[in-house]
């Protein structure tokens, strides 16, 4: 997803400064930040939780999430289907807190923080910052331990997550760049499945010469058939040549 504009200088935070967040079940706002919310899932997010869950792509899809396409690049914003009733619970939640807690998704493994980042073109360095979401109802904001956004960082194990999430911008701008407009629903079916939509990819995958096609590596090759992480390497191999060369 993105945004127009970010928060002032002010309120950013480099990977070195400090915060005070724990969050558990003696708070009386436990769970509350699970609901009513406008949660969008990543392609690496969608991976983790059907993979999780056991569930097909298509399936996880059509069950749990809702998209809509933002405006400016006619990209998929892929979001968690909140439970109809009268909370919007997330449907992954329970009394005792986040069913699937092991895969759950960037944003909520980064709360109470958001992270924002540029694009990257040629030697450029890539810039990212950090800023404290504003949630006057969360208590875990007044709890201990002090840390600093980099120990965040690493103890909920976002590496991956960040790294996968800033080959989609990347990836995303220079599309948006090279067609000089927004996805047209041909080419934004094509990154529905190539992205989201894996075990569907996959069948695609199987059933035409697309790696032959592409001269695909041969370490790729022998890997996308099981290897949902290789697969997804490969939709963005298979996206930039059908919506950039």
């Amino acid at each position: 997803m993105f945004i127009d504009s970010t928060p002032s200088n002010i309120r950013r935070l480099s990977s070195f400064d400090r915060f005070r967040f724990s969050c558990h079940g003696g708070l009386s706002c436990f769970n509350s930040c699970c609901a009513n919310k406008h949660l969008p899932l990543t392609p690496y997010d969608v991976l983790r939780l059907k993979n999780a869950l056991g569930m097909h792509s298509d399936d996880f899809l059509s069950r749990h999430t809702l998209y809509n396409v933002d405006p400016g690049t006619g990209f998929p914003v892929v979001a968690i289907r909140m439970e109809d009733d009268p909370g919007r619970t997330c449907p992954f939640v329970s009394v005792r807190g986040c069913t699937v807690y092991a895969d759950r998704p960037t944003s909520c493994r980064l709360y109470p923080l958001a992270r924002a980042v540029s694009a990257r073109t040629g030697g450029e360095v890539r810039k990212e910052f950090y800023y404290l979401l504003d949630a006057p109802a969360c208590l875990g904001t007044r709890e201990d331990p002090v840390r600093t956004v980099h120990e965040w960082v690493a103890d909920q194990e976002l590496g991956m997550y960040l790294t996968l999430n800033d080959r989609m911008v990347d990836f995303v701008l220079r599309v948006k760049t090279s067609l000089g407009r927004p996805l047209d629903e041909r080419a934004l079916h094509k990154v529905v499945v190539a992205l989201y939509n894996l075990d569907v990819f996959r069948d695609f995958v199987a059933s035409t010469n697309l790696l032959d096609a592409l001269n695909t590596e041969e370490y790729l090759r022998r890997r996308v058939h099981h290897d949902d992480l290789s697969l997804l390497e490969l939709g963005l191999v298979y996206l930039r040549r059908a919506l950039v060369s």
